[in-house]
């Protein structure tokens, strides 16, 4: 009930996309037409939705069969008008649909991602850094939700996803996990769970990989990421965000005392758990919780395939008791 009192109070309408993002209706009449969903593909569509094809039409089929299933109204690229479509619905003109839809969605929602703290790891070379740092959040108490394309979950839920995911199904799934009661999100940000604008609207509280690496005058130590850089994927940066280091060579990653308190208790010399901790680290977790939540469970997490290389190399897996 919650999320429908939400979705009444923000009230998404015809009249807001056009002031807001300089759109233009062709039924002007319709500016009180309220949205409750968004859908980018036509078999998402339900009761209410303000459907925007996730790529230039290359036939109106999907808009009819969006209308049959309930959609309250169109969004298309002004480029299009030109196809003279007649429907009974609205259609809502706008440049840049795409670039702008995570807005969209975002507002529907009520910015989800500010309502938790969000970890983002860039690209293919960060890939394993986001499954550890997800299951140490989870060790350290925080309820999790991991968007990955191997392994998607929302506190140890699996969920059914399809990939590339697009702006539209990232802010869903942050609304899922804020309801649920999730406290972090760490998302894995390649072109295989992500597609071009997926970000878009998703304000990133921590990242790493080596694209964020760019951005960064002396890699090695979290900083602040200014406004005016970069948007990987559309995301949302201020500077309040932290990039950190993430490197096959990571030993500049960690400070030296904090190194020093957790050696004993985690297997350090993995690039991608020392990047998963300076991680946690930069977002207010102290290296006491991490040592304390480590010590209690008795295990680290491990980066997929760990545990099939150990069964497959008896006696040349990590022994966790000597970490």
């Amino acid at each position: 009930m919650n999320r429908l009192a939400d979705i009444s109070y923000l009230r998404l309408t015809i009249g807001y996309i056009v002031r807001t993002f300089g759109a233009v209706c062709d039924k002007p009449f319709a500016s009180c037409v309220t949205f409750t969903s968004i859908a980018t593909k036509a078999e998402e569509v339900t009761q209410g939705s303000l459907f925007v094809p996730s790529c230039p039409l290359s036939a109106p089929a999907p808009l009819f069969e969006a209308e049959e299933a309930g959609a309250y109204g169109i969004g298309l690229e002004k480029g299009e008008e030109k196809a003279g479509l007649d429907l009974d619905i609205p259609i809502i003109y706008m440049d840049n649909w795409r670039e702008n839809l995570g807005l969209i969605a975002s507002f529907l929602m009520g910015d989800p991602s500010l309502k938790m703290a969000v970890f983002a790891c860039f690209g293919m070379d960060a890939k394993p850094v986001a499954p550890i740092l997800s299951q140490l959040l989870h060790i350290l108490g925080n309820p999790v939700c991991l968007l990955d394309f191997e392994n998607s979950f929302i506190q140890e839920r699996p969920l059914d996803l399809s990939y590339p995911l697009d702006a539209v199904d990232v802010q869903k799934a942050e609304a899922e996990a804020v309801e649920e009661g999730c406290s972090a999100m760490v998302i894995s940000a390649n072109p295989s769970t992500l597609s071009r604008l997926a970000l878009t609207g998703t304000h990133v509280d921590v990242c790493t990989g080596s694209r964020v690496l760019n951005l960064v005058s002396k890699p090695g130590s979290p900083r602040a990421l200014q406004p005016q850089e970069e948007p990987l994927y559309g995301s949302v940066f201020d500077t309040s965000t932290r990039v950190v280091a993430y490197a096959k060579d990571p030993f500049d990653v960690l400070d030296k005392d904090a190194f020093n308190q957790l050696i004993d208790v985690v297997p350090m010399g993995r690039a991608s758990v020392r990047t998963a901790i300076s991680m946690a680290l930069s977002a207010g977790i102290t290296t006491a919780s991490i040592r304390k939540a480590i010590s209690i469970s008795g295990s680290f997490p491990q980066e997929p395939g760990d545990r099939e290389k150990e069964q497959d190399r008896p006696g040349e897996g990590h022994d966790k008791d000597e970490s």
